[in-house]
């Protein structure tokens, strides 16, 4: 095949790839579902964690822009643990679909049915390399979870729920042995008590509840609740602490703290809790001075008195007005023998050159020219 022939299929070749690459391409829109779900069916403990799975679904590529706001919802809890993601796929008659999977925990926190309200996402995805990404604005659809009470549960309180439960609590000062613990008036004691439990957050803790002891000031400090993510799964922990103060004499107990939570693989109700703890509460000498206060001593003024005071008030009046006058007068005097000097004049006219304009500059100068 001569040279030439070769080179003009070549150039033909490369004319009509040009030609194909000129031609303006119509993308396909892509299309974008959602899909919101109990990752299982069925009732649910009140207080057991629940996933709920929100999809993105598109047939297109490059997701973007993704949007949402958990709704509050009457008797549970939303929370989103982590903004991370899980890629999906999907083929639909051929075609290949993908998405992406955000996990929404959901704690009970009443039984009945409890409705999660419709909220809207938002969404881009292009149909393809450099295409203008697609927006999509979906509502959820409304959902319903039965939460059942475990048996044995008071309703109206948090309930924990979770297959592992832990408790830990102190005293301060250390309370040892089964005797009452000896202290005084004015003398504080400290109670701290750490809950932790898997799969539920620090909030669904109940708080420490209030004790009115007469002869006991009881102050509750604020709790410091923590949640912890470790490799997609959820612990929460609540510290509280309380300190009661003695306020008189006597004898005195703090009722035990007894705290409640199911375990849903067993389906037994369990529970913890914190021993009473009695008090001997004696006199503290600190109080007792035996000392009588002073009686107020009053104070009564003569008419000559009175006149005395009111004329020492006019004389420094007189003497402050007076010295004001010299401190003025030796100020103005020191300060017109300061600019009156040659190194002054220099000194300002210097700082009128540097400063660069000549309408204060050629006065100073000839101010300082006056006094060398």
């Amino acid at each position: 095949v001569p040279v030439w022939l070769r080179l003009a299929v070549n150039v033909s070749a490369l004319l009509f790839v040009l030609m194909l690459l000129a031609q303006p391409v119509t993308a396909q829109l892509p299309q974008g579902e959602l899909r919101f779900e109990p990752s299982r069916e069925g009732p649910v403990w009140v207080g057991q964690q629940i996933e709920l799975n929100l999809d993105l679904l598109s047939d297109g590529f490059s997701f973007s822009g993704q949007r949402f706001l958990l709704p509050d919802v009457d008797g549970a809890y939303l929370l989103q643990a982590d903004s991370s993601t899980v890629n999906l796929t999907e083929s639909r008659d051929g075609e290949a679909w993908q998405g992406l999977r955000y996990t929404i925990l959901m704690y009970p926190q009443t039984s009945g049915m409890i409705e999660v309200p419709s909220f809207p996402v938002e969404f881009s995805v292009s149909a393809g390399y450099g295409s203008q990404p697609e927006l999509f604005r979906i509502d959820t659809p409304v959902l319903q979870i039965e939460a059942r009470l475990p048996p044995g549960v008071i309703p109206g309180g948090l309930i924990v729920t979770s297959t592992g439960f832990n408790m830990s609590y102190s005293w301060k000062p250390v309370v040892e042995g089964e005797g009452p613990l000896q202290l005084k008036v004015g003398d504080a004691l400290t109670l701290e008590v750490r809950r932790s439990a898997d799969s539920v957050p620090g909030m669904v803790f109940s708080p420490l509840p209030e004790r009115d002891i007469d002869g006991l000031q009881a102050y509750v400090n604020p709790p410091a609740v923590t949640d912890r993510m470790n490799r997609g799964q959820l612990s929460g922990s609540r510290t509280d602490s309380m300190t009661f103060i003695c306020e008189r004499e006597g004898e005195f107990a703090s009722p035990p703290l007894t705290f409640q939570w199911w375990d849903p693989a067993a389906e037994s109700l369990r529970q913890e809790m914190v021993p009473g703890v009695g008090l001997q509460v004696a006199a503290n000498p600190a109080f007792l001075t035996g000392e009588e206060p002073e009686p107020d001593r009053e104070i009564h003024l003569s008419l000559l008195d009175l006149f005395l005071i009111l004329l020492g008030l006019i004389m420094v009046a007189v003497g402050g007005w007076k010295l004001s006058g010299f401190i003025g007068e030796r100020l103005a005097k020191r300060r017109l023998e300061r600019e009156s000097s040659e190194e002054w004049a220099l000194k300002q006219g210097v700082s009128a050159c540097r400063a660069g304009t000549a309408v204060e500059a050629y006065p100073a100068l000839n101010r300082w020219l006056a006094r060398a």
